[in-house]
């Protein structure tokens, strides 16, 4: 036990001079130098106060991507200007023969692309505690040649991953909150929708055999997460992602005259998330 104290002193100290768990995914931006990386959040570098440069690691070799964040006014409130600019045409092609199954014996093939996209942050602080953010973005597809590309309609967040190389376009505005409830632990909720190019038809059963229905390209997404702090520099994010969005499911509805039909039924998914990010200065 004795072994113990100096150790648990040494705990005890490191935690006192550890800084206080920042907001995350603000319109804040890093001083220079400052960096951050997650597993599946963007790496980030500061190379001049007030500017960012980013990638996401996971996918850079079969997709490449790249951006930036730029600040626009630092005050109490913090309004940030962000492009960017992917190539998702490799990642995508690995995939012929699983997302795209038909296409593992047809001479269907993903095009050469360009995904550019651009967006607003506003950030403000709602106490000393929070820190409130919206944001709006688009992203869309230049094609660099024929492409056979179509929406999945499948699971709603993989179709807003890949919304604007399959369907043309990917919309959003939505807003968050950012609570501190100790120095090292915070909760963040956000709500945010999303519009995306069409997303195709859906042939409709029911008094209407056989009538063809458009797909909505309306999708609606909330997360709610907890930020615990690790060490000076490393933090876990863990959280629940709720999607609510038309993947042409049907549920049966009888009528006042006893008819029964099939009507259109928007679907719910919920999706845990995890990830573990490094940042330091």
């Amino acid at each position: 036990m004795r072994a113990l104290a100096p150790l648990g002193l040494l705990l005890l100290a490191g935690l006192a001079h550890a800084e206080p768990l920042s907001a995350r995914d603000t319109a804040d931006v890093g001083p220079r130098g400052s960096w951050s990386v997650g597993v599946f959040n963007p790496l980030r570098f500061s190379p001049l106060d007030g500017l960012e440069v980013e990638t996401h690691p996971l996918t850079f070799f079969v997709a490449p991507n790249a951006g930036v964040r730029a600040a626009l006014l630092r005050s109490s409130l913090r309004l940030t200007a962000e492009a960017g600019l992917s190539l998702p045409t490799f990642g995508l092609r690995l995939t012929q023969g699983y997302l795209f199954p038909l296409w593992a014996t047809s001479d269907e093939r993903i095009g050469w692309m360009l995904i550019p996209r651009a967006g607003l942050l506003l950030s403000g602080d709602a106490s000393r505690r929070g820190v409130w953010t919206v944001r709006a973005n688009a992203a869309f597809r230049v094609k660099l040649g024929p492409n056979s590309a179509t929406p999945l309609n499948a699971y709603a967040p993989l179709e807003l991953l890949l919304a604007a190389p399959l369907t043309g376009l990917r919309t959003h505005v939505g807003g968050a909150y950012d609570h501190a409830l100790r120095e090292r632990l915070r909760v963040r909720g956000a709500l945010d929708v999303y519009l995306t190019g069409a997303q195709g038809h859906l042939v409709v059963s029911g008094r209407d055999e056989g009538a063809i229905a458009a797909i909505s390209p309306l999708f609606v997404t909330a997360h709610l997460g907890l930020d615990l702090a690790v060490g000076r520099h490393g933090r876990f994010t863990v959280g629940v992602l709720w999607a609510n969005a038309d993947q042409g499911a049907t549920k049966l509805v009888t009528g006042a005259d006893g008819f029964s039909e099939r009507q259109r039924a928007r679907s719910n998914d919920f999706l845990p998330t995890l990830d573990f990010i490094w940042a330091g200065l």
